[in-house]
């Protein structure tokens, strides 16, 4: 075969990759996370645009380069990584979306989770302390994540994890049980969603910082009603 041939044939392979995967990411529109409200939205949202199969690079253009999310890799797993975004909702409450995918050997999406919960049947999740054999000072212990920016309300959510090696320095070893809201709106944040045997490194309790904390993009108006009463009229 001729080499021009060859280097032909190379070249529009990479090319037509690079132009299918882009097109995969166009397919997204320009995402936002302020444009979900709830968790059953975002569940859907994603199951609907990162079928398994989906690249890599899909997913960190849509997530990272349009919205603005920090993207992780496991630090133990390179083929793990997860894509961080927090919201301010008014000072009362730090909303993270926590979006986690598996990734085969080919960079390919094998499992997708949202907030440490699998969305796909069928695929094996990594990073579960079940692969970790049980050691001699198991513990129970409960964690708290520092928000100081939800000055007005909670400050420091709570989860209860469970280690198996008794070290919570080692992670990979750890699930926990925790609580969080289910929708993105400081008046009404829904109904709780209980999250159980879920990594912390997934979960909304995890201690990686999202480079920014986006502000909560409604109006603060009926929180604060909410929560302090209706405002003083102020004395003549």
């Amino acid at each position: 075969m001729p080499v021009k041939f060859v280097s032909a044939l190379l070249f529009f392979l990479l090319f037509t990759t690079g132009a299918a995967q882009t097109a995969a990411a166009d397919r997204v529109s320009i995402f936002r996370f302020e444009s979900i409200q709830t968790i059953e939205e975002m569940q859907a949202f994603l199951r609907a645009q990162f079928p398994q199969g989906t690249p890599r690079n899909v997913l960190r253009q849509v997530f990272i380069k349009q919205a603005g999310a920090t993207g992780l890799v496991h630090p133990v797993f390179q083929s793990s990584e997860k894509y961080l975004y927090d919201i301010n909702l008014c000072r009362y409450y730090i909303w993270r979306w926590n979006i986690s995918g598996d990734f085969d050997m080919n960079d390919k999406l094998q499992q997708l989770y949202l907030n440490g919960q699998a969305l796909y049947q069928g695929a094996d999740p990594m990073l579960s302390a079940a692969n970790t054999p049980a050691g001699q000072n198991q513990k129970i212990a409960q964690i708290k994540r520092p928000r100081p920016e939800a000055d007005k309300g909670e400050t420091a959510p709570a989860a209860m994890v469970y280690d198996q090696d008794g070290n919570l320095e080692t992670t990979i070893d750890q699930k926990l049980i925790g609580v969080g809201p289910s929708q993105v709106d400081p008046a009404n944040m829904g109904k709780m969603v209980t999250y159980t045997d879920v990594p912390p490194w997934r979960s909304i309790f995890d201690m990686d910082d999202a480079k920014e904390i986006a502000p909560y993009a409604g109006d603060c108006a009926a929180a604060d009603a909410k929560y302090n009463g209706p405002a003083t009229a102020a004395a003549p």
